[in-house]
């Protein structure tokens, strides 16, 4: 069963400051008929390890932001894309990291902004918005 209603999901994507290759994607909901936050990410694959999808879920935004401030490297320039599904799953537990990660997503996008200095006030900010912005059709 699809959800209804439309989801915004914010991906971030973390580049090695040195050799400016993606490091790390992740992406971000708020599910708000499980009032928590979701996770999705991969870490890049390395000549030595291969890696695999993670997950995460939290209620508290402070514990979201400090995931993501641990998780990506702070030196590192990210990129934010924000999308807008309407054709998930009910239920965010059957969501996937490759779902998300579809190429054909590019038609979702809302606005994207690329090579910024991390900014653990403006993390903050584009995660309450997750909370905040919603479209229930009611």
């Amino acid at each position: 069963m699809t959800n209804p209603i439309d989801c915004l999901v914010m991906k971030i994507e973390e580049y090695d400051s040195t050799t400016g290759k993606l490091d790390n994607t992740i992406f971000l909901l708020y599910d708000t008929r499980c009032k928590h936050y979701v996770v999705r990410g991969l870490r890049e694959d390395t000549s030595k390890i291969t890696s695999d999808p993670y997950s995460f879920t939290c209620k508290k935004i402070s514990h979201l932001t400090d995931f993501i401030s641990f998780v990506i490297c702070k030196q590192n320039l990210w990129s934010y894309t924000l999308y807008n599904y309407n054709n998930l799953p009910f239920s965010s537990k059957y969501i996937t990291f490759d779902s998300l990660n579809d190429d054909g997503n590019r038609s979702n996008e809302v606005s994207g902004y690329d090579n910024i200095a991390y900014n653990r006030s403006d993390l903050y900010k584009h995660l309450r918005m997750l909370k905040s912005v919603f479209n229930s059709y009611e």
